[in-house]
């Protein structure tokens, strides 16, 4: 799936959620083509150019979304 299908979907469905594997909980919002993601504390954005890698442009770790418990691609499927 590409960063268009999920920030189109977060748009159309509202805020998301990722769990990671360390059980961080995710908030996920699309703004700005942005897709941010909000944990405990802090938060730090994925764009197009940066999708799927662990450490985004801005050089955030981003990992926390893309593997465990419940990560963004698994939100994506349920929401469909």
């Amino acid at each position: 799936m590409t960063f268009e299908n999920v920030y189109k979907l977060l748009e159309r469905k509202g805020d998301g959620k990722a769990i990671s594997s360390r059980g961080t909980v995710y908030k996920l919002e699309a703004r700005n083509d942005r897709i941010y993601a909000y944990p405990r504390s802090g938060n730090y954005y994925v764009c197009s150019g940066c999708w799927g890698q662990d450490i985004t442009c801005n050089g955030s770790r981003a990992g926390g979304i893309y593997s465990g418990e419940y990560t963004i691609f698994d939100w994506y499927t349920d929401n469909m």
